[in-house]
């Protein structure tokens, strides 16, 4: 998973490893002196965050299909009865249909999907991004509608804000498609089945709009940086 942090650097940096992260360097190096603005540093603090960047290169994913996954916990979908939800596909307006064509192929070739013969299925919608690219978005209504609530409590904003009194430097690290590099349990992708004009495909990896999903995910990112609650 694509994880590790930074703490406040001063004259001299501490760095912190955290759980599931390598250094192994397998993907396409960065190159990091034109992606980062380091110049509110000083010159040793600035070379050490770039050590750091270039050593941990591989967690950075540049594209959906970079992304690594965590099966620290296979996220679980319990229904409240095992009665199929069968949806027929959402009429895709035809200048679309190469758009949503070139997603799925995309979400199978990152193995964020496979082709499904599930019972169950969810029609899918293409939500145009502020940028004007497209976004492929299952219609889980339905499922949700059935699936037992995941109470897992949830970090309090507050109290993190108040945590973070006292700090000279401030960073934050943003995942790319989060919920993506969750893994499903195997036993529970039959559920996750989208419906489109180009077959049935379920969700190897935790879907966006599933109920519990931010609870599951807010689970495995306790036990990911467990022990690093203090700043």
């Amino acid at each position: 998973m694509a994880l590790f942090k930074i703490s406040p650097i001063h004259k001299v940096a501490c760095i912190e490893s955290v759980n599931n992260v390598s250094s192994e360097n397998s993907k396409r190096q960065i190159d990091w002196a034109t992606q980062v603005d380091l110049n509110h540093l000083e010159d040793e603090q600035r070379l050490k965050v770039m050590n750091l960047l270039s050593k941990y290169n591989s967690v950075f994913a540049q594209n959906i299909s970079d992304l690594e996954q965590c099966d620290l916990i296979k996220h679980e979908i319990h229904l409240s009865d095992q009665v199929p939800i069968r949806q027929k596909p959402y009429r895709v307006p035809y200048h679309l249909k190469p758009e949503m064509r070139s997603q799925i192929n995309v979400l199978l070739e990152a193995g964020i999907i496979q082709p499904s013969t599930s019972s169950f299925s969810a029609p899918v919608i293409l939500v145009k991004k502020s940028d004007g690219s497209y976004r492929l978005v299952a219609d889980l209504r339905k499922l949700n509608a059935k699936t037992v609530p995941d109470n897992y409590p949830l970090p309090n904003l507050t109290e993190m804000i108040d945590n973070l009194s006292g700090a000279n430097f401030f960073s934050t690290l943003d995942l790319t498609s989060s919920f993506h590099q969750m893994v499903m349990h195997p036993d529970h992708t039959k559920y996750t089945v989208i419906a489109t004009k180009f077959g049935l495909f379920e969700y190897k990896r935790l879907p966006f709009g599933l109920r519990n999903a931010i609870a599951g995910f807010q689970r495995l990112m306790n036990l990911v940086l467990a022990g690093l609650n203090e700043f």
